[in-house]
């Protein structure tokens, strides 16, 4: 009686393969994702583009960023210029100003960032001393 012996060469074979697949299927999976692309208009839709000074939000965004400064620290700045003002449009719209303003017998800058909700209620969500320009 023989008995049958494994044919060592289909089991190296075998093994080889199998660590091939193997290691295709690991090197894929830490493969990042490709990201989509940003469409180019939707990026310069959503950008800060600059608003004349005396528009009408531009104003009503000042007046809500000078009386929430004067209502937190029990005591008003005085405004020297409004040295810059942007709107975005999101959801509702956002004013940034850049404001030189006597601080305390100084002048110094702010960067503001007003919001201007769809529901006409408007918020203060930045006030940054010294931060215009950058």
């Amino acid at each position: 009686m023989e008995v049958a012996r494994p044919r060592v060469g289909r089991w190296i074979v075998g093994g080889v393969v199998f660590i091939a697949a193997a290691g295709i299927l690991f090197e894929a999976a830490g493969q990042p994702l490709p990201r989509p692309r940003a469409r180019a208009n939707a990026a310069v839709a959503m950008a800060y583009q600059p608003v004349p000074i005396d528009n009408a939000g531009v104003k009503t965004a000042l007046q809500v960023a000078l009386n929430d400064q004067k209502s937190k620290n029990r005591r008003a700045v005085k405004l020297l210029s409004v040295l810059a003002a942007e709107r975005k449009v999101s959801a509702g719209e956002n004013y940034r100003l850049c404001l030189s303003l006597d601080r305390r017998g100084r002048t110094d800058t702010a960067r503001i960032v007003v919001q201007h909700s769809a529901k006409d209620k408007w918020s203060v969500t930045l006030w940054a001393w010294g931060a215009c320009g950058k």
